[in-house]
């Protein structure tokens, strides 16, 4: 990032726990852009069996999880992969090479090698259903697989949720440029170091670069970009190729709000980011009916773009409620804006258009 900020204001703001939080997803970045490399060279780029994709995947998951565990062992953990099969025979090899990342990643944070089963168990530790009470965090190793295979966008996004509601989240965006999406943009394009994002309820969000060795020092605030008229404002949408997308729907609905400025289409959570920090002022996402939203897809992102000043529903209007265990309960979609009025004006239009 290229702007200064507040530095004693910024690192006293923010508890410890979301200190801990930031070195793990800044680790597991560090994790996933080895392997998104190794990848450019690797003719076996889909998620499946040891591909590079879900080597890193898993250990992702397992670095973070150790990571938090030696920080806050009280605080559970709430994550999208099961080591399951890689306790079998036939996940032997799976289960090397993800122990062997998982080791060189954390070489110097431990000073100590994990075995196989101290892996598996850390990313099985994510197996628990959440809920409403206690404190835990929710984890997506690597949000957004067909931006990673494909040398786009891509998150680490790590949330907290504490007595029912998600109070801290953090994204490490490792492709995401610095600047700003110009207007006019149809994607962005990627950028080293990348950028984090880090937010707690009523303290406001951050921003910085991912390879800062303190966030809270080096981040700059950041707020959402207001309109004043929803014909002026830029939208965010998934990819073609995402299951989430429904491009024509999302085409009616602006069009009936008079925007005319072209989708920007971004893979992940990294959405949440730009529109968290200005970038576009609604982030659209209609999946279809049958489709079952994870806590992990959202939760780091709305607390982010909440701090930031933004707002986020379902496509009723129904505030995401990320206690009932790892699903979200939700009508027509997911709609994130800049502000309550954008929100409100986008909410009508959607009734009206579906």
């Amino acid at each position: 990032m290229h702007v200064a900020c507040n530095a004693a204001e910024a690192s006293n703001d923010f508890p410890e726990l979301m200190a801990h939080a930031t070195r793990a997803v800044r680790l597991a970045s560090t994790l996933c852009k080895r392997t998104q490399f190794e990848l450019r060279n690797n003719e076996k780029v889909a998620k499946l069996d040891d591909s590079p994709v879900t080597v890193a995947d898993f250990a992702a998951q397992a670095v973070v999880s150790l990571v938090l565990e030696r920080a806050a062992p009280s605080v559970g953990l709430v994550a999208e992969e099961s080591a399951s099969d890689m306790r079998s025979d036939g996940g032997a090899v799976l289960r090397r090479r993800v122990t062997e990342k998982v080791n060189e990643t954390l070489a110097e944070e431990f000073e100590r090698t994990f075995s196989e089963d101290e892996v598996m168990d850390a990313i099985d530790r994510g197996q628990t259903e959440g809920g409403a009470s206690g404190s835990f965090w929710i984890l997506d190793p690597i949000d957004g697989t067909k931006g990673f295979i494909n040398g786009r966008q891509y998150a680490i996004a790590l949330a907290l949720m504490e007595g029912g509601e998600v109070t801290g989240g953090v994204l490490g965006c490792p492709n995401m440029p610095g600047e700003k999406i110009p207007r006019g943009a149809t994607e962005i394009p990627t950028a080293s170091p990348g950028c984090l994002f880090v937010a707690y309820k009523g303290r406001g969000a951050l921003a910085c670069a991912l390879d800062s060795s303190n966030p809270f020092v080096d981040g700059v605030k950041i707020s959402t970009q207001k309109t004043s008229h929803s014909s002026e404002a830029t939208y965010m949408e998934s990819w073609g190729d995402s299951i989430v997308a429904d491009h024509s729907f999302t085409n009616s609905l602006s069009a009936a709000m008079g925007v005319t400025a072209p989708p920007v289409r971004i893979d992940s959570m990294a959405k949440y980011g730009a529109l968290a920090r200005g970038d576009t002022n609604m982030y659209l996402r209609f999946p279809p009916a049958n489709y079952r939203e994870k806590v992990w897809d959202h939760a780091a992102g709305a607390i982010v773009v909440q701090e930031a000043g933004g707002v986020i529903s379902d496509g009723t209007g129904k505030p995401l409620d990320f206690s009932k265990g790892r699903f979200l309960d939700i009508d027509i979609g997911i709609v994130a804006t800049s502000s309550a009025e954008l929100h409100a004006t986008l909410l009508e239009t959607i009734a009206k258009v579906r």
